[in-house]
């Protein structure tokens, strides 16, 4: 841990860490140069090194577990429920709780973190919030009877046998088998069904969850290796290419692609679980089809992991935080008391250092990293100047960016 002598010194270390994440995205954004690959890694990180990094070479699982895997010194951060956009949220309650944890951490120094490591663990712990956990089996038993299934469909040799077996279709918990089915499946289900039972059977809540729960005969997912591999889902890079293949004919993301379809940008308030998601695509296969055939389309099958790829890249896209208002930004500034240190325009003062950037810009992620690396001492400095660390809010970071990056 080094002791800092002076804010401005920290703050300091923040203007490089900027250069460094800004030359990481202009390298990630090169590589992809057609007018709409711009959103294919839009999750910046890779989560896989993430939890490499968590469960490895950082040891951030000996004081933390991530969906009941790993130490109970600290909150389980598997059980976070990200805000939108979710760096920004994530880098925000870093932020505002970061006095308590070091305040735990006495006499501990943490591992050291720069901007890409923390832009791995970040987009890890995304997607390790979005996992599903377990359904109630005998809820599940009760949503199968209840919106028919049991009519046409048999679990464990139980219930009707005019169509497949379903325990074969989510055994040991498969969830993604279970979402692919339902996809590839459902528009040859919506006659049938509506006929049968008198109009397509509509899930809400966590009843798909307990439907794969009991289909599945209470299994969870099965055959990891390691503890990072049950939080592991799908790749957005993927996800970005099979949406390019299958699915942007209809559906257009941030207004390019197809009109057909739904907006499917990061404005739409989609679900990240698994179950959640199957629920969206049953509850919309109605009208989905009747759409499709209006057009003279097809509804694409989606194989393999295509379906949980597509739905980790939609996700990802209420990953990054967007532009924000300088002039509200601005006003953030003065309010949470930064002006107090660095003057009204971020000019700089005697008590802190100038933050008007010339080429760098600040990032969520660069702002993350310093904050772990170097925030003990700039709270250490905070208190003897007898300065309140100062609370920021879910939006407060995406205008605070930009009214830095905009200030000349």
């Amino acid at each position: 841990m080094v002791a800092l002598s002076r804010p401005g010194q920290f703050l300091l270390w923040i203007l490089a860490a900027f250069v460094a994440i800004g030359l990481l995205v202009t390298n990630l954004i090169s590589e992809y140069r057609s007018p709409v690959t711009r959103h294919a890694l839009y999750v910046v990180g890779v989560p896989e090194k993430g939890a490499e990094l968590f469960f490895g070479g950082k040891r951030c699982s000996v004081c933390h577990a991530v969906n009941g895997k790993g130490g109970h010194v600290g909150p389980d951060l598997g059980t976070i429920h990200p805000g939108r956009p979710a760096m920004g949220w994530l880098a925000t309650v870093l932020w505002n709780h970061s006095p308590a944890m070091w305040n735990r951490m006495r006499g501990v120094t943490p591992p050291q973190l720069d901007q890409q490591e923390m832009a791995h663990i970040l987009s890890f712990l995304y997607q390790a919030a979005t996992a599903d956990h377990p359904g109630d089996a005998r809820a599940g038993e009760l949503v199968f009877s209840i919106k028919g299934c049991v009519q046409c469909h048999a679990v464990h040799g139980e219930g009707g046998h005019t169509a497949p077996e379903l325990s074969e279709v989510a055994a040991s918990g498969d969830d993604v088998a279970w979402v692919r089915a339902m996809w590839n499946h459902a528009q040859r289900m919506v006659g049938p069904i509506s006929s049968k039972l008198g109009g397509w059977p509509e899930f809400q809540g966590e009843e798909m969850n307990h439907l794969i729960a009991y289909v599945s005969g209470g299994q969870g997912r099965a055959g990891f290796d390691t503890p990072s591999e049950s939080v592991l889902r799908g790749s957005a890079e993927h996800g970005w290419k099979v949406f390019q293949e299958k699915c942007i004919q209809c559906h257009s993301v941030s207004g390019e692609g197809g009109k057909i379809g739904p907006e499917l940008g990061p404005d739409l308030d989609l679900p990240h679980s698994t179950a959640r998601f199957a629920t969206v695509l049953w509850n919309h296969a109605p009208a989905m089809l009747a759409r499709a055939r209006q057009v003279s389309t097809v509804i694409p099958a989606l194989d393999g992991e295509e379906i949980k790829d597509v739905q980790t890249f939609l996700i990802s896209l209420q990953y990054f935080e967007p532009s924000g208002s300088g002039l509200l930004g601005g006003r953030v500034f003065a309010a949470r008391g930064c002006a107090r240190c660095h003057g009204t325009k971020a000019e700089g003062t005697q008590q802190g250092p100038r933050l008007k950037p010339n080429a760098d810009v600040f990032t969520p992620v660069s702002l993350a990293s310093t904050l772990w690396n170097h925030g003990p001492g700039m709270w250490a400095r905070a208190q003897q100047l007898g300065v309140a660390w100062p609370t920021l809010e879910g939006t407060d970071l995406g205008n605070l960016t930009s009214f830095l990056n905009d200030s000349k």
